[in-house]
């Protein structure tokens, strides 16, 4: 079972929007695995709107990022290194000096 799967289906009882503290509770309230536990407690702390952002937010491990595509394994590369184009709109961004 894939990490998101099993983030997945610890979250399929969880009240939207969550802080990390909430997410955690209701999995283990829920009867989630003690992985899946472990990966919620690895969240950054905030408060999550839905499980996709609770999915972006899960730290990965770099052995997991076999079978992805070029696109995914490009667009993780830039959000690790922060070199990315970021999700600022071209003409909002400072100009470089």
């Amino acid at each position: 079972m894939s990490v998101d799967d099993i983030i997945r289906e610890a979250l399929s009882s969880v009240d939207f929007p969550a802080d990390k503290q909430s997410l955690v509770q209701q999995a283990a309230d829920a009867g989630a695995s003690e992985q899946a536990l472990r990966l919620l407690r690895a969240l950054p702390l905030g408060t999550y709107a839905n499980k996709a952002e609770v999915l972006r937010s899960v730290p990965r491990d770099p052995d997991e990022e076999e079978g992805l595509s070029p696109a995914e394994l490009a667009r993780r590369a830039r959000e690790r290194t922060g070199k990315g184009r970021g999700r600022v709109a071209e003409h909002l961004r400072e100009p470089k000096s």
